[in-house]
């Protein structure tokens, strides 16, 4: 693989997933803006409660196959290997994704009594015990769809037509007066296009359907996905356990404000999972080759990217979280404004260094995350139990804030003593530490001098924009590859970006 060959695929894969997860992190932010107002917080922690248990169960049910499969497609080329890799995650999945989610309908009525204290929460986890195996499909598809190392399908299935097909169901639903229940369909709907779409996909792109003889796969697929699934399941528990416990100690009404304040942060996440589809299969290939080396060249450079892109993202929800807040969700849900920056730190930090979780995927160290995920997962439950009854959804982000950069340091420091990968490079700790001096110090400034308001932010947004642009040239912030990308980029689109790239010298 040429040296350069790597960085023109993660950026051109890259770029398309980058879009399709701001598209879909748009209708889905649509989405919950339509049903959080008009629902109201109880409605709308109903809704958040049903689509976290329908996350968590099948999360479990999965096995962590649809990693699996995304990592061993690429390693094998007869169609009797890759065939086998897919029809073995299918037979493990599908059974357990159709039994839980009976079992999801029919312990519904406890599960609501006793976890939540609240009867109208029944009809939503029923309706979501339905989407059960359509969402297992959905995962897996994509599974098959990143071992094929294909973004466009991955992006119309799980960006486009899940979040559009929610979206306009969702809106015909509330129009027509109905209630959570109602628009918990929204979801299950949206689930089954996304899975009949992606089923599609494997069979145009893989020999799924194909009479080829299938190897069985079934134990290579568990060896490496055992691990996986405690790991998922522990995920689960960090993203998901302070939704069910503000529902068990607080009110419905207290999870719809957090689940406000939640996807808005999560939005820091976007650039890390638009390299993130791609990472680990070529890091897979590299790591096959030995070649550790260009490994660590890749890991600093997406790193790089990853923080240059999320920056302006973590300014606008960590230092102005109420006026984003009133702006999208109305100001009934104001008062999480504080939370939202906290679950802003922690989730800006995990974005930067998110890279490192997939890096020791690549390498197979799969026991080793399960480990560092099940202590996670220990420490968020018990500050959650600490912290929630006291502090209600502030808690909850402090808890999750705590768990997710521990875990981080864990994921970072095994990393490096394992291979001497880190995502340190003065490319990026130059640029990063100038845009970080010059825009807190304008925040500080304006702010004691004036009440920030929607005119003033755009005002502010646009200088800081500004800002970062400068210092990332200035400081050294491009390198070789970002060169040699703006120019393939040039010659592809067939436009002369000259006057950018005189500016652009003279800054660097």
């Amino acid at each position: 693989m040429a040296s350069e060959e790597p960085f023109r695929k993660l950026f051109a894969g890259g770029s398309v997933v980058f879009v399709g997860e701001m598209f879909g992190l748009g209708i889905s932010f649509l989405s919950a803006l339509v049903i959080g107002r008009l629902l109201g917080p109880e409605g709308y922690g109903a809704i958040s409660l049903g689509a976290a248990a329908l996350a968590t169960v099948s999360t479990v049910v999965l096995l962590g196959m649809h990693t699996g499969v995304g990592r061993y497609l690429p390693r094998y080329d007869d169609p009797e290997r890759r065939r086998g890799v897919l029809v073995s995650a299918f037979q493990l999945v599908l059974p357990l994704s159709v039994l839980s989610g009976i079992g999801l309908i029919v312990l519904a009525e406890p599960i609501a009594a006793r976890a939540f204290g609240d009867p109208s929460v029944v009809p939503v986890l029923r309706v979501f015990g339905l989407a059960m195996p359509f969402a297992s499909v959905e995962k897996l598809s994509i599974g098959g769809i990143q071992g094929t190392k294909r973004t466009v399908p991955k992006v119309l299935v799980e960006n486009v037509t899940a979040h559009v097909t929610r979206l306009v169901l969702a809106v015909i639903v509330l129009r027509l007066g109905y209630s959570a229940a109602g628009v918990a369909w929204a979801y299950v709907v949206g689930h089954a296009a996304a899975a009949g779409l992606g089923t599609y996909y494997l069979h145009r792109d893989t020999p799924l359907f194909t009479r080829v003889a299938a190897a069985p796969m079934h134990r290579e697929l568990l060896a490496f996905s055992a691990p996986l699934i405690v790991s998922a399941i522990m995920v689960k528990i960090l993203a998901d356990i302070d939704t069910f416990l503000l529902g068990y100690f607080v009110s419905t009404a207290d999870v719809g404000v957090y689940n406000v304040l939640y996807p808005l942060a999560t939005m820091l996440t976007v650039v890390l999972a638009s390299f993130g589809f791609l990472f680990v299969p070529i890091l897979s290939e590299l790591h096959a080759e030995g070649d550790v080396g260009e490994m660590a060249h890749v890991y600093r450079l997406v790193t790089k990217w990853i923080f240059m892109a999320s920056l302006p993202i973590f300014v606008v929800i960590a230092l102005f979280p109420e006026l984003l807040i009133r702006y999208t969700f109305g100001p009934q849900y104001t008062e999480g404004a504080l939370a939202l920056s906290v679950l802003a730190v922690g989730f800006f930090v995990h974005a930067v260094v998110g890279p490192n979780y997939k890096t020791l995927t690549a390498m197979g160290h799969t026991r080793l995350i399960m480990l560092d995920n099940a202590g996670a997962a220990g420490l968020n439950v018990a500050l959650n139990v600490v912290l929630i009854p006291r502090y209600s959804y502030l808690g909850a982000a402090v808890a999750t804030v705590i768990s997710y950069l521990l875990l981080n340091v864990a994921y970072s420091v095994q990393l490096y003593t394992r291979s001497g990968i880190h995502p340190f490079s003065t490319s990026l700790l130059r640029p990063a530490t100038a845009a970080v001096v010059a825009i807190g110090g304008i925040y500080a400034l304006v702010t004691s001098l004036v009440t920030v308001t929607l005119p003033v932010f755009l005002v502010l947004f646009a200088l800081f924009l500004a800002i970062h642009a400068v210092v990332t040239l200035r400081f050294g912030g491009i390198e070789r590859e970002e060169i040699v990308l703006v120019l393939d980029l040039e010659e592809r689109l067939g436009v002369d970006l000259g006057p950018a790239k005189t500016l652009a010298k003279r800054l660097l």
